[in-house]
């Protein structure tokens, strides 16, 4: 949360700001330039300006140093101290009637108060703030409260409301051209709704927009928190050691600077960069420092997910007693710092300057009236229904609540949604509502080409279809979903994805026995209460994951573990380095070239064999060796993708196939990174060991048409390059 001090400072009629000293002017510029790099020392300033304005008898600087002081504080994440600070100043700005002073202390408070989790009483006093700087005319004041509330709906998890605020902030930008930390903080924010919108490229572009402009003027904070979100983009793109370097950089300043907001930020990144690189114990050192600063600080939005981070990693460790506990932490830590009320106040104050833009562009209209009724009645549904499900952990539950304030409202057939799990593919509805009554559970798979579900997760968009006529076009002539095995008679039908945050969490449909029955508004109406419902889908889920985790845990867990590796995890991978064996490669790449014919995809498969390795044996011995196999096994599955599949087949020999590349460019870079992911040596017990791989690369459906005819064409290309050349690869060739 951005808390302005204000870099140009403008004292209002009341106050003797033409007159002080040039000395104060000089002192209260360095003390702000200062206060994102050395906190400490620029609240001493701080109090210097304070000392000296009253020997000037000037209110207005005095107050405006409380402000300075509170928001030095705020970034050492010391907030009672800030909180004090905050309410000195305002004290001074209501004695003197200083209206422009007194607008920034709402900013101060709320920030402090949406760091500690009160989000109903930070939205309050930005809500507050903003209405008196827009009757004032204050366009800065006006920017920083959008910046805020915008923040705000980031943190209820709210992008589309975010965006709303973010963009109408960033439109004062040419306005408040003297303001850089302005800019800084609107294209910050304005990242992180589109990041969490799935618009990744217009995030990357305003978080690179961020890090310059802080950069430029030693914003740290700002700079800090820049690297670190531009860093999780870069990483997902498997630009780890870029990543790496990123994160470091973001770690070392804000420990420098002494502000544990930003080094737990940049802790959680360096966590998940090591997770995904398989260093667990390095991972589990840092998101525990992670939970260390944010409960001790009472960061009441970040400790939750720092819980969460640690029991995935103690879990990919099998310390499953300590992941339970961990995880057990983290949901009530959720529920102690979040609001429902927050949640409800902060929708009904961004749709409510939605309804004003309306109002104001349909005056002088004849259904001007009309229609401002049934966006308000729109909104006291969206209120009531956010307050209700916000209440509730069981899905069926939350169902029944969702129909009954909505068939009030609307011409409602059928209401039901599904929680998607990332991990099986499924989409499971827990219950269904057709006609008032309550269906029994059924799910559907993500590959289910016949469910208008399953294609609103697949494409994270809103379907609507006026008619059922336009529904089965989209998917055949088959039911769109069904109760059992009757299909449910729909005419308008309505699928709306679930976010929280940038992933998807599930779907939401709603449907009418009439076409054409719902209008714009209903449907903007419906995404709003779709927001309301990610967050309780997301509560139900993560109760879900409890109680799987707990039945993980209980006394079956020996005999779990024992039938399920002896039967299944040995049966289709290898014991030496963990990879896939042959007979699951094999199997999976027949899937994947099945997939591929339907939707005209390409595959890459690459052959590789390690060069001249019985020498390794016979110098180093067989122990030796198969050390060396699990390092190569750990640098390819580095260099590839989550989605690839890496197995090893032989002795020395590895295949990896990689579904959906784009181009021979694409597949080149791939081979080259094999290649070069063994110029570095092996460091094993034996110290540090030098081989090199050879690999031969075939493509589906070019050079084969099935998984045995890939590998062999792969093989031969391999073994040309072993006749011509080691350490290098080649693509096969019918010539």
């Amino acid at each position: 949360m951005k808390t302005d001090v204000g870099e140009n400072v403008e004292c209002d009629g009341s106050s003797p700001g033409d007159s002080l000293p040039d000395e104060l002017q000089r002192l209260y510029d360095k003390a702000f330039a200062l206060s994102d790099r050395d906190a400490r020392v620029a609240k001493t300033m701080a109090d210097e300006i304070y000392a000296k304005a009253g020997d000037a008898k000037s209110p207005y600087w005095q107050g405006l140093s409380r402000y300075l002081a509170g928001f030095c504080l705020y970034n050492l994440s010391e907030y009672d101290s800030a909180m004090e600070e905050f309410e000195h100043g305002d004290q001074i700005a209501q004695e003197y009637n200083l209206p422009n002073l007194a607008i920034k202390f709402r900013n101060g408070y709320g920030a402090i108060f949406s760091r500690l989790g009160r989000y109903h009483d930070a939205i309050e006093q930005f809500a507050e703030g903003l209405k008196k700087a827009r009757e004032i005319g204050l366009k800065s004041d006006i920017g920083h409260f959008l910046v805020n509330l915008g923040e705000a709906s980031l943190l209820m998890g709210d992008a589309a409301q975010a965006l709303s605020f973010e963009s109408e902030a960033e439109g004062l930008i040419p306005e408040l051209a003297g303001e850089s930390r302005y800019a800084i903080d609107v294209y910050y924010n304005l990242a992180e709704a589109q990041s969490r919108s799935g618009r990744i490229e217009d995030a990357e572009r305003s978080y690179r927009r961020s890090l310059e402009t802080a950069t430029m003027v030693g914003n740290t904070v700002s700079e800090v928190e820049a690297r670190v979100r531009l860093g999780s983009i870069l990483a997902d793109r498997g630009h780890e050691a870029e990543v790496l370097s990123v994160i470091e950089e973001a770690l070392r300043l804000s420990r420098s600077c002494g502000f544990p907001l930003q080094e737990v930020g940049s802790l959680l990144a360096r966590g998940r960069i090591e997770l995904n690189l398989g260093r667990l114990e390095e991972a589990i050192r840092h998101y525990e420092m992670a939970v260390e600063i944010a409960d001790s600080h009472r960061m009441g939005d970040l400790l939750p997910s720092a819980l969460e981070s640690l029991s995935t990693a103690k879990a990919a460790m099998n310390r499953f007693d300590e992941a339970y506990h961990d995880l057990l932490k983290s949901v009530e830590a959720a529920h102690a710092w979040s609001s429902s009320e927050a949640a409800r106040m902060l929708a009904e104050l961004a749709t409510g300057y939605r309804l004003e833009k309306v109002k104001r562009e349909a005056e002088g209209e004849k259904i001007r009236r009309e229609g401002l009724e049934s966006a308000n009645e729109r909104l006291r549904i969206v209120t009531r229904i956010g307050r209700s499900l916000t209440q509730s952990l069981e899905p069926r539950d939350i169902l029944m609540r969702m129909w009954n304030e909505l068939s009030a409202s609307i011409d409602l057939k059928s209401l039901g949604f599904g929680i998607y799990s990332p991990d099986s593919g499924e989409i499971e509805f827990p219950g269904l509502i057709e006609s008032g009554v309550l269906q029994k559970a059924s799910s559907v798979f993500l590959s289910d080409e016949s469910s208008l579900a399953a294609l609103c997760v697949r494409e994270k968009r809103v379907l609507y279809y006026a008619t059922s006529d336009d529904a089965r076009s989209a998917i055949g002539d088959k039911p769109t979903i069904t109760f059992g095995s009757a299909p449910v008679r729909s005419e308008t039908i309505l699928y709306l994805p679930l976010f929280r945050e940038n992933d998807i969490v599930g779907v939401m449909t709603v449907q009418s026995a009439r076409d054409h029955a719902y209008s714009d508004d209903i449907i903007e109406m419906l995404e709003a209460i779709a927001s309301f419902t990610a967050i309780a889908v997301e509560n139900a889920r993560i109760m879900i994951r409890l109680n799987e985790m707990n039945q993980t845990i209980s006394g079956e867990k020996e005999q779990v573990e024992k039938a399920a590796l002896a039967s299944s995890w040995l049966a289709e991978h290898d014991s030496l380095t963990g990879l896939s064996n042959r007979r699951f490669l094999e199997r999976v790449l027949d899937e994947n070239i099945r997939l591929a014919t339907l939707e005209d995809n390409n595959i890459a498969l690459f052959f590789a064999d390690l060069d001249d390795f019985k020498k390794v044996n016979d110098v180093y011995g067989h122990d030796a060796g198969d050390r060396v196999l699990v390092a190569v096994a750990a640098r390819l599955l580095s260099v590839f993708r989550d989605a690839d599949y890496v197995a090893r087949v032989g002795g020395d020999e590895f295949v990896v196939a990689a579904p959906g590349v784009k181009d021979v460019r694409s597949i080149a870079s791939m081979a080259d990174k094999v290649v070069a992911s063994l110029n570095e040596p092996l460091t094993i017990t034996e110290g540090p060991i030098s081989v090199s791989i050879s690999v031969g690369v075939a493509l589906f459906p070019e050079h084969g048409r099935s998984s045995q005819e890939l590998i062999k064409r792969a093989d031969d290309a391999m073994y040309l390059i072993k006749r011509t050349g080691k350490g290098a690869w080649r693509l096969w060739s019918a010539f």
